[in-house]
């Protein structure tokens, strides 16, 4: 009998992190996102070859192929005895209320020379659920948020590209296309083509175009970069696509990173763990981990200087003092320092 599996990918987990196992017998992938279904398949595909070596595939479409079709070719022998990867496709249409009792049977007992893999875009939990989890996994997967997709890029990207991709390039990349897996996938095969050594931050901001308004608060995650270079080119998309007056909201995230910084200045003055006190100062989001990587090297007396600083040109703004470009990229780049 097939070897029992968890029922959902691991709780707070991003199905990004799945980590195909050979035993699962069969796998349920559902959900809007096709890219992510498909960069999952190709992963269980990867852990099917390396236990069992070659590896014949089938696929059908739950449309049209009718379910005995598909449980014929599960049962039956593969070439050479080879283990089978059989994929359905609109899986929903195959599940009807009159073929679900004949799946859930072979959901009970599948066959332990194949791997059923359904793939829908929709779908309706029940029974077959449950009995698939019992024997595999089901995935849901409907996107992923800009945090997920960061460690995706960073976990992926020199495998599927051929290069390596810095941290502050990965973030500019979610910032200026959202989380938008193949999107991403798209833009960091160009940038490969002309990456030399790696992709940098220098690398995006040349040749990816933002594909959306940009939100003046994205700039936060630029600015913990470190990158003088990201940091200004960052400022001058966020203000050149958003609407007049659009430094006001950005001086308002300068200075809230700023206080978020000097919290964690003073928490690590203090001996208190970074993780602690990004719980007690509510961090959340990408910043949460970067601001916890720059705590032991954050400084009370440089932390409060930036802020008084924010504060200070955030006062002058509002009272017509100075060019808020020139101010802002002034702070950018104390903010820059800081990070480093």
């Amino acid at each position: 009998m097939a070897k029992k599996a968890s029922s959902q990918s691991p709780p707070g987990v991003s199905p990004i992190d799945l980590t195909p196992d050979p035993s699962w017998r069969i796998i349920l992938l559902r959900g809007k996102d096709a890219f992510l279904r498909l960069d999952i398949t190709a992963r269980i595909r990867e852990a099917l070859v390396a236990e069992h070596g070659e590896v014949d595939s089938f696929s059908f479409d739950g449309q049209k192929d009718p379910v005995a079709e598909v449980l014929d070719e599960c049962r039956s022998f593969g070439l050479m005895q080879q283990h089978k990867l059989v994929v359905v496709d609109s899986a929903d249409q195959l599940v009807k209320e009159d073929s679900r009792p004949i799946i859930e049977r072979y959901a009970e007992k599948p066959c332990e020379e194949a791997t059923l893999l359904l793939r829908a875009e929709r779908w309706n939990p029940g029974k077959l659920d449950k009995l698939i989890a019992e024997v595999g996994v089901v995935c849901k997967c409907d996107g992923v948020d800009a945090r997920a997709a960061f460690t995706w890029i960073g976990n992926h990207c020199k495998a599927r590209h051929g290069v390596p991709i810095d941290r502050a390039a990965g973030q500019l990349l979610v910032d200026r296309l959202g989380p938008d897996l193949g999107r991403i996938d798209s833009e960091l095969g160009k940038l490969a083509v002309s990456a030399g050594k790696g992709i940098t931050a220098d690398l995006v901001a040349e040749m990816v175009s933002t594909s959306k308004q940009e939100d003046p608060w994205s700039i936060q995650s630029v600015l913990l970069s470190g990158d003088p270079t990201a940091i200004l080119h960052q400022l001058r998309l966020v203000l050149d696509n958003a609407p007049r007056d659009a430094h006001i909201p950005v001086i308002f995230a300068y200075a809230d990173l700023a206080k978020k910084l000097h919290g964690m200045a003073v928490a690590n003055s203090q001996r208190l763990d970074p993780a602690t006190a990004a719980g007690r100062l509510k961090l959340w989001g990408p910043a949460r981990n970067a601001l916890m990587q720059l705590a032991p090297r954050l400084r009370p007396r440089r932390t409060r200087a930036l802020l008084k600083a924010c504060l200070e040109a955030d006062q002058g703004m509002k009272s017509g003092l100075g060019e808020p470009h020139r101010v802002l990229e002034r702070l950018g780049l104390r903010f820059a320092a800081i990070a480093r």
